[in-house]
């Protein structure tokens, strides 16, 4: 399944109404970790309905984020 979100092939189901009536499905995207519900909006869940600032196709994921360090801790005071 494609990803709504980087137009990779690496989304999947992972979860459904427990009932049983197919009221929503629950889908993730292994590639860019992203989830959506059936239910969503048409602006979320089409495509071609999305607002190309949300898109992540041809992003190098990898470098996408900058991870900030945590500064040491001081010691505590005796």
């Amino acid at each position: 399944m494609i990803c709504v979100r980087c137009l990779n092939s690496t989304a999947s189901k992972v979860a459904e109404a427990p009932d049983g009536s197919r009221a929503w499905e629950i889908y993730y995207c292994s590639h860019c970790n992203y989830s959506w519900r059936s239910s969503e909006e048409a602006c979320v869940v089409n495509i071609d309905e999305r607002d190309p600032r949300f898109q992540l196709n041809d992003v190098d994921l990898d470098n996408l984020f900058v991870h900030n360090t945590i500064p040491p801790l001081d010691k505590p005071v005796e």
